[in-house]
C-alpha cells in the first residue's frame, strides 16, 4: 500500500502590526518544524510603513534573516479558511480576530508572546524564546490540542 506523505499544517501567525512576532514566528516554524509547517504571517491593522530598522537588526542578528522584503498585511487578505490554524499571539489580537466574522473560531487559538517593538534586543530574546517554547510543544505533537491540553497557551 502506497502511504501519502503527511500534509503539513497550515499556520496562519498573527500579531498586531504584522512587524515583529507574526514574521518571527513564521521564520521560526520552519527552522523548528521542518517541512511539517506551511507557515505565514499577519496583522489585524498591519503597519503602514517598512520595518523598523532595530527590529530588522535584532531579527538579522538573533534569527540570521533580513526581514528587509516584509510587507506587512491584513490577516483578511489571506484565505483565513485555507488554515488549519490561526494563531493570534496576544489576548488582544485573539479578540480582535473572535470579532472577525470572516474568521473560523475552530482554528483560532491563541498564544502569550510578548511584544518586543521598541523595547530592545533582550526583550527580543525574550520573544523568539517564548515562540521557540511553543513551536517546539506544538511540532512535537502536531496538534494544538494535543499541544495545549488545558486549552488556549
Amino acid at each position: 500500500m502506497n502511504e501519502q506523505p503527511e500534509k503539513p499544517a497550515k499556520i496562519l501567525f498573527v500579531c498586531l502590526a504584522n512587524m515583529c512576532r507574526s514574521p518571527m514566528a513564521k521564520i521560526m516554524a520552519r527552522e523548528i518544524c521542518g517541512d511539517s509547517i506551511e507557515a505565514d504571517s499577519a496583522g489585524v491593522a498591519p503597519a503602514m510603513r517598512p520595518i523598523f530598522p532595530n527590529t530588522r537588526n535584532y531579527v538579522r542578528d538573533i534569527l540570521g534573516v533580513d526581514l528587509v522584503k516584509h510587507k506587512p498585511r491584513h490577516v483578511l487578505e489571506f484565505p483565513v479558511a485555507d488554515y488549519d490554524y490561526i494563531i493570534a499571539l496576544d489576548s488582544c489580537v485573539f479578540m480582535t480576530l473572535t470579532e472577525m466574522k470572516e474568521i473560523p473560531k475552530d482554528k483560532l487559538y491563541g498564544w502569550d508572546i510578548p511584544d518586543p517593538c521598541g523595547l530592545g534586543v533582550d526583550a527580543y530574546e525574550r520573544t523568539v524564546q517564548a515562540i521557540k517554547t511553543n513551536l517546539e510543544r506544538f511540532c512535537q505533537n502536531k496538534d494544538m490540542e494535543k499541544a495545549f491540553p488545558n486549552g488556549k497557551a
